[in-house]
């Protein structure tokens, strides 16, 4: 995948930060070959598949609070922490920039966030009453290193969320001993699964940590960053 994140490509949109699509230098070499689904890359053939992706960090939850106020023991140990008051204005106003976004023409065909109940809170408040469909994903969890990062079972959450698809979601879905090396891994999962789905724009709520390791990217609680990101998967040979 490619991801386009040159600093000359970025428009600021109220809070919105909108990332162009402009290939990286790596890809200089592209030329299009008749179909226009593929793409040719050093002579080998390439499926090109472009999403338009709306990335979201949660809104202030309360350890991010404490956090600041450096009360680290009590942050870590909250589990599944709720927004703040703060957080919860935070999403009325990334709320406002969406709706306009939305009525610019921006057709969010689902969202799929992380069960946290942060980002639910987050997502639902952002993009709920748009007819717009809501998918728990459990791949974009937070790095799970702490209480604060351990979740709430899926039976809870459909209880609380009824809203929200969480068939995909396993009962106990965080992995209490999550490594560097697991969470690359999900981010690898995540893109694979994201590129296997048939909608062409999709919002993403998800966690500083995981959005960092999936685009390198770094994200103030409730930023949304818009990205259009190309995927290229190798083109199967027909015939014998």
């Amino acid at each position: 995948a490619v991801v386009s994140t040159q600093s000359t490509g970025i428009v600021t949109i109220g809070r919105i930060c909108c990332l162009s699509s402009t290939e990286s230098s790596a890809m200089d070499a592209v030329r299009v070959i008749p179909d226009p689904v593929y793409c040719k890359i050093n002579g080998q053939t390439y499926k090109r598949i472009e999403k338009q992706l709306l990335f979201v960090r949660h809104a202030e939850g309360y350890h991010n609070s404490l956090f600041d106020e450096r009360k680290v023991h009590e942050a870590i140990n909250i589990r599944d922490p709720e927004l703040t008051p703060l957080g919860n204005n935070q999403v009325a106003d990334l709320r406002k920039e969406v709706d306009i976004l939305i009525k610019s023409g921006v057709k969010i065909e689902k969202v799929i966030v992380s069960p946290m109940t942060r980002t639910l809170q987050t997502a639902w408040g952002t993009f709920g009453g748009h007819n717009i469909p809501f998918q728990a994903c459990h791949l974009v969890s937070e790095y799970c290193d702490a209480p604060c990062n351990y979740g709430t079972r899926r039976s809870q959450l459909e209880t609380t969320w009824p809203q929200v698809d969480f068939s995909v979601v396993p009962e106990v879905w965080w992995n209490e001993d999550e490594t560097d090396v697991t969470i690359t891994l999900r981010a690898k999962r995540f893109r694979e699964w994201l590129f296997k789905q048939p909608e062409k724009c999709l919002a993403i709520v998800s966690h500083a940590g995981f959005l960092h390791e999936l685009l390198q990217e770094q994200f103030r609680n409730c930023e949304l960053k818009r990205i259009n990101w190309i995927h290229r998967s190798r083109r199967q040979a027909r015939g014998h």
